[in-house]
């Protein structure tokens, strides 16, 4: 049979097939036959990669799951239990060291699960340097703006080092909105 008769044949059996006018069984038998085996090497390799996406979206459902129970308990413990300042601080060190090690054992592993141990290492940063400033800095709104400002700057360069386009984002956003609060308040 031509080539280009053999191809139409088989576009025409994956049009059956999708629009399910043939059972499934005879559609691959048919495509197994005009291909002569090669779509069912395709057919395996495709079940493969979707298998490996499926445990991949696993691991990220289960990290994105961690990270939002360890926000939410970071919150709780901030928020509503009394421990001394110097727990606090190094209680929220502590994760934010843990978040910074995830993000580099996963960044050349998974990034979609590196991606989520930045996201909660800025955010612990950022919880850190207001408790930080509170404590030692007795609400000092030229010390929590001067932090923030380094704060940003610092996920400026990490955001452009590492090529986590958020963070560099994230970083100059915040430097914006601070300038913007410095002039609208007239400070």
């Amino acid at each position: 049979m031509e080539e280009s008769k053999n191809d139409i044949i088989i576009n025409e059996i994956k049009k059956w097939q999708e629009n399910k006018l043939l059972p499934e069984t005879y559609c691959r038998f048919l495509l197994s036959l005009y291909t002569e085996g090669e779509l069912q090497e395709e057919n395996e390799n495709r079940s493969t990669a979707i298998k490996a996406i499926l445990k991949n979206s696993r691991k990220v459902i289960v990290s994105f799951l961690t990270m939002i129970v360890i926000i939410t308990i970071l919150l709780a413990i901030i928020f509503f239990v009394q421990f001394s300042s110097v727990v606090q601080l190094s209680g929220l060190g502590g994760f934010l060291i843990l978040g910074i090690i995830g993000a580099r054992n996963y960044n050349n592993k998974s990034k979609p699960i590196s991606h989520l141990f930045v996201v909660l290492s800025t955010f612990i940063s950022f919880i850190l340097l207001i408790v930080t400033v509170e404590e030692f800095f007795l609400d000092n709104l030229f010390a929590l703006g001067t932090g923030i400002v380094l704060l940003c700057i610092v996920w400026i360069i990490v955001g452009w080092r590492f090529r986590y386009h958020y963070l560099y984002i994230a970083g100059g956003t915040g430097i914006l909105l601070f300038i913007a609060l410095v002039v609208g308040q007239g400070i």
